[in-house]
């Protein structure tokens, strides 16, 4: 982070004290190879709850400690539909639509936040296992008998999630590839802009937008048919709500997943003793999954930005109705308050499931349960079928996406 001569102070609250030099710039410059965010673990260190300023200027509070994360995703007077709208403060290069799940309050939330989960129930979900392990197990034995070395992010955390897609929302088999292009474009990277991620996602809605009458037409066993049911009042989504919440929705099943995936391998790399402890102890593997979404860094601009609706306290600091607050859950699942020890990755960790990787409240991420599936069936398939696997290139040369989601482009194994 980059420090101003000083740091802008449009709150009465009280600020915790400042970087050296002044108001740090939020987000600064980084190294993606680095699994976490050393300079806003340094303001943790001094408080919880610190000042920073976006690039643009505009003041903004970071939420840092893991209660103050927390409290800001569940206490109802930080507002996502506040900082929603148009010309509210953003860390991301483009702007959030209204009307979107995660960008509406309750009660508005509430119904859509049921018509979604629907979708997303525990029985659905554990439903899907047998068919992802088959899934998995065919990504591998393509691996495999390609040889090593083999690109395990072109082989298997890429199109895992994407295939994954496809099944949920029922994509026909002749158009995959070219949803798959668009669906890894969504997000701009440091080789997607944010024009080349913007037609993308045009291009993904505008197909979406014909599949959705298809199901209208012919609905079948799938996310989009599922969304199509009326719901407890007998209202049904108009069309444009439901393609506005696909997007996000596509998004937060593809990228998110594939590079989780690609940095806990990545993570075990690192520390290949943390691989020797699954592969003696193999029911570790879904808690290991917990303690790698918990350690390492999938995004450094927050959990999305709040806006205040009324004063509330937070770790002391006292903030006023209007203000704009940034809750890190990169930075809050390193917290050494919460955790023991917290940047040491110990996949026997006994609280790791208390991460914020996937939020809390009422905006707690949905496919939490299929994201843990997919991690936990490919790291069980891996430490299984290779039992040897290890980089084949040395981490240091790997090179990292550079954007709003942080992941290596290749990993290269051998086994």
């Amino acid at each position: 982070m980059t420090t101003p001569d000083r740091c802008p102070a449009p709150a009465s609250a009280p600020a915790p004290a400042p970087a050296a030099g002044g108001c740090p710039v939020f987000p600064g410059a980084h190294d993606p190879a680095v699994d976490h965010d050393g300079d806003a673990a340094a303001l943790l260190a001094a408080h919880p709850v610190a000042r920073a300023r976006l690039a643009d200027g505009t003041p903004v509070h970071l939420a840092l400690g893991h209660a103050a994360v927390r409290q800001v995703l569940v206490d109802p007077r930080f507002s996502r539909a506040e900082a929603s709208r148009p010309g509210a403060p953003s860390v991301v290069p483009f702007h959030a639509q209204t009307g979107l799940l995660h960008t509406m309050d309750p009660p508005e939330h509430s119904a859509l936040r049921t018509r979604i989960a629907r979708a997303f129930t525990p029985r659905t979900i554990e439903g899907l296992r047998p068919w992802l392990e088959g899934l998995v197990e065919g990504m591998l034995d393509g691996m495999e008998a390609a040889g090593p070395p083999a690109d395990v992010v072109a082989r298997l955390t890429a199109p895992l999630p994407v295939k994954v897609l496809f099944h949920l929302l029922g994509v026909p088999y002749e158009d995959r590839d070219d949803f798959r292009e668009w669906a890894e474009k969504v997000l701009p990277t440091g080789a997607v802009g944010v024009e080349e991620a913007t037609r993308a996602a045009e291009r993904i809605t505008g197909y979406l937008r014909q599949l959705v009458r298809a199901k209208r037409r012919q609905p079948g066993d799938d996310l989009i048919s599922t969304l199509w049911e009326p719901g407890p009042d007998g209202s049904r989504l108009g069309e444009e709500d439901l393609l506005a919440n696909l997007l996000p929705l596509l998004v937060a099943g593809h990228d998110t997943t594939h590079n989780q995936l690609s940095n806990s391998l990545v993570a075990l790399f690192r520390q290949p003793e943390q691989w020797q402890i699954l592969l003696h102890r193999p029911g570790l593997v879904p808690n290991a999954v917990d303690e790698l979404l918990r350690h390492q860094m999938l995004s450094r601009v927050g959990m999305l930005m709040r806006i205040t609706t009324a004063e509330v306290d937070v770790a002391g600091v006292t903030l006023p109705a209007g203000a704009a607050v940034n809750a890190l859950n990169c930075v809050a699942n390193r917290d050494p308050a919460a955790f023991a020890d917290p940047d040491r990755l110990d996949v026997t960790r006994q609280d790791a499931s208390r991460h914020l990787a996937f939020g809390a409240g009422p905006h707690y991420c949905p496919g939490a349960q299929l994201a843990r599936l997919e991690l936990g069936i490919a790291l069980s398939a891996l430490l299984r079928r290779f039992p040897r696997l290890r980089p084949a290139v040395p981490l240091t040369e790997l090179r990292w996406k550079d954007g709003i989601m942080r992941g290596p482009w290749e990993l290269p194994v051998s086994w």
